[in-house]
């Protein structure tokens, strides 16, 4: 109904960072650095089983979630607006799983 992008992001121990937010890459063919925005890039961002994830990779989404922006190699991205994360989180009973911070 408000015709907005959709993300979905499974987290698992071996996500990183950059995964969710986005990275620069080399193109070599043009000699020059190029950013590929994240799922964070979205208008709505499911992240399912976001406690499965490292402290370091759930830090990266709450930064995003705080700035509403992404920061990647000293250039700024805005994500867009609207923005909202929904999450889901299994048991701390569960095995693999790692604390969520406070905030």
């Amino acid at each position: 109904s408000i015709e907005a992008d959709f993300a979905r992001v499974q987290f698992t121990p071996d996500l990183l960072p950059s995964d969710i937010t986005g990275v620069t890459v080399y193109r070599q063919n043009t000699g020059t650095f190029e950013f590929l925005p994240g799922p964070v890039f979205a208008n709505v961002v499911l992240g399912d089983e976001i406690n499965r994830a490292s402290p370091k990779t759930q830090s990266a989404l709450l930064e995003v979630m705080e700035e509403r922006r992404v920061t990647a190699d000293g250039t700024t991205h805005p994500v867009p607006r609207p923005f909202m994360v929904l999450a889901t989180q299994n048991s701390v009973d569960m095995g693999g799983t790692y604390p969520l911070p406070e905030a």
